[in-house]
């Protein structure tokens, strides 16, 4: 029994009050201390916000997010249970590289809720964010993040549309949690999860076979007249190599940092190696990184060895081939 139909229970008189007490206490309320008490030394998240409107986790960096529990497992969710974020040292490394580089503008290329730019523009107002959301439910929500923080619409620009080396419609498949969404199927059953509006497992899984819109960087930087792209931020379950290969002017001619991740398992189903984009990147003049401790540290290459998932490519003019 849910919350709401005991209570609708006990107002209708069919469980009285003391047991209407007890069963709320024993069942529901309980767990509340239990969160604050998780709360109270948590690294990231500073508070939750349980309102008509929604459940909203509140990060220390001042951004919200909204619980979605229809997902198999929202990021305000994945944020909270864990005590560390894994990304908090990647994140002081971008906001390093932006004050030390003087970024102005940025793409947000697998936006999802809007996280990243949030945390972004919090510590940088000045900056421009263009992102990137093709999955027309999940730009919903991102739409809702958005709101729910009163982004600046003058400085963060959403776009219902993916990223890749052509232009069209494509299919997406979409999985119980919306992180995971891909051009290529998914077959982790974990992230296939089918869970109800309340957040209940159903048992049973999910893989929705969506068309969205793709366009490419150098279009969208030609089409929206951009004079200047500072920073490139990808995450697309698989096909970073193509969203690059689709933004090889912009490259050559802006040079911006690219975080991006890279996950050989996802790499595969898109028919190549991390090491492609390797290659493939510093044909452009640039050095491939990654965030260990509070340093850059260079990644020559990817192999079974390499444990980290996101890297920074880094241009230098002196890598610039003849």
């Amino acid at each position: 029994m849910r919350m709401k139909e005991l209570q609708d229970a006990y107002c209708k008189g069919i469980i009285d009050k003391k047991l209407y007490w007890t069963i709320m206490r024993e069942n529901y309320t309980y767990v509340l201390p239990q969160l604050q008490e998780i709360l109270k030394n948590h690294e990231e998240c500073a508070g939750i916000s349980i309102t008509a409107e929604g459940v909203i986790l509140e990060k220390k960096t001042g951004v919200k997010l909204l619980f979605d529990f229809s997902q198999a497992m929202c990021r305000a969710e994945i944020d909270l249970v864990n005590p560390v974020d894994p990304e908090h040292f990647d994140m002081l490394m971008i906001n390093r590289l932006i004050d030390e580089n003087g970024c102005k503008v940025a793409l947000d290329i697998g936006a999802n809720n809007g996280m990243f730019s949030l945390e972004i523009i919090n510590e940088h107002p000045d900056m421009e964010l263009h992102l990137f959301e093709p999955v027309p439910t999940t730009f919903e929500n991102l739409l809702k993040t958005l709101s729910i923080n009163n982004a600046d619409t003058e400085r963060l620009h959403p776009n219902c549309l993916g990223m890749s080396d052509k232009k069209g419609t494509f299919d997406f498949y979409l999985p119980g949690e919306s992180e995971a969404a891909s051009l290529r199927p998914v077959t982790d059953e974990f992230y296939c999860k089918r869970a109800d509006e309340f957040g209940k497992y159903t048992g049973s899984l999910e893989l929705e076979k969506v068309k969205c819109q793709v366009s490419t960087v150098d279009d969208y930087v030609t089409e929206k007249s951009l004079d200047r792209i500072d920073l490139i931020k990808i995450d697309v379950e698989g096909n970073e190599k193509f969203v690059l290969e689709g933004a090889e002017k912009t490259l050559g001619k802006f040079h911006p940092i690219v975080y991006s991740e890279l996950l050989r398992k996802h790499a595969a189903k898109f028919g190549y190696h991390p090491n492609d984009v390797i290659a493939f990147m510093a044909e452009y003049g640039y050095r491939c990184f990654t965030v260990r401790g509070e340093a850059l540290e260079e990644v020559p290459i990817i192999d079974e060895e390499t444990a980290e998932t996101n890297f920074v490519f880094i241009y230098s003019k002196e890598n610039q081939p003849e």
